[in-house]
């Protein structure tokens, strides 16, 4: 009789914790299955029973985690995008992570996402906003909306709609002007987002190279180095592969961050019996 193997005996584990009493464990169990992809492949009757939960979070992530293990997008979609006005049951923002985890197979959702960036509750604002940055220029009816954004009373809210804006490229030229606005914001993540989608545009914001020129000043490395590239974009178009632009350093975040569940990462790590990080963020959801 063999061993199990480390990812076996994680996910036999996971699977269990699909049940825990905890909730946020079991919503941090579907989402670590989903990250193991097809490796996770035992856990799948577990998670059709957590589709079941009595819990709308709990089902919500076991449907994500069905859609990345077994491809059942088109079992679920509607589901996910249903989720995004169910707030009375499912936790903020929540639904718009998943969604934004699924990325531009889940452009149907952009209607209800457009209308959660004015939503009272602020982690519903950001969540979509990051949601729609995901499903990228697919986006761009959220344009005007996301521009609107810019001006929100909450930072994150506004770092998230010009890292959205960023992503979206030349279909938000309609946003250059709230873009140029924004390179003032008091956040470094809005600054240097900014700067970042103005480059992006090209010829579109050819308006905003005083501004940028100004930015490159700036007292955050990141944000006078994401000023620098754009005004180069500007001057030289193609002149750099804005692919490969940095996405983990401290001044520039743009990974979604889930605002519920991340005191309860470490609770799953006991379970697990490993010190492996469980994280929360959504770039990997």
């Amino acid at each position: 009789m063999t061993n199990a193997s480390p990812t076996q005996s994680r996910v036999e584990v996971l699977a269990l914790a699909l049940t825990d009493p905890q909730l946020s464990v079991r919503w941090n169990a579907a989402r670590d299955l989903a990250r193991l992809g097809k490796s996770a492949l035992p856990a799948t009757a577990p998670l059709r029973n957590a589709v079941r939960s009595s819990d709308a979070t709990t089902q919500l992530w076991a449907r994500y985690a069905l859609v990345v293990i077994c491809d059942e997008l088109d079992e679920h979609l509607a589901d996910i995008v249903a989720a995004l006005d169910d707030k009375a049951k499912v936790w903020p923002g929540m639904a718009a992570a998943a969604i934004g985890a699924i990325g531009p197979a889940a452009h149907s959702a952009v209607p209800q996402l457009i209308r959660d960036l004015i939503d009272p509750n602020p982690d519903n604002r950001w969540s979509a906003a990051g949601a729609l940055a995901r499903i990228g220029p697919d986006s761009a009816d959220a344009v005007g909306p996301l521009a609107g954004r810019l001006k929100d009373e909450d930072e994150k809210v506004r770092w998230y709609a010009a890292w959205a804006l960023c992503e979206l490229g030349s279909v938000a030229s309609e946003a250059v002007g709230p873009l140029i606005e924004a390179l003032n914001d008091p956040d470094d993540d809005v600054r240097g987002y900014a700067a970042r989608a103005l480059g992006k545009l090209g010829a579109y914001a050819a308006s905003a190279e005083s501004a940028l020129d100004k930015l490159t000043g700036d007292e955050n490395p990141a944000v006078s180095s994401a000023a620098t590239e754009a005004l180069e974009l500007l001057r030289h178009p193609g002149a750099i592969d804005t692919s490969q632009a940095p996405t983990g350093d401290r001044a520039l975040r743009p990974m979604v961050k889930l605002s519920a569940g991340q005191d309860d990462d470490e609770v799953l790590r006991l379970r697990l019996g490993t010190a492996e990080p469980c994280s929360g963020r959504t770039d990997s959801a």
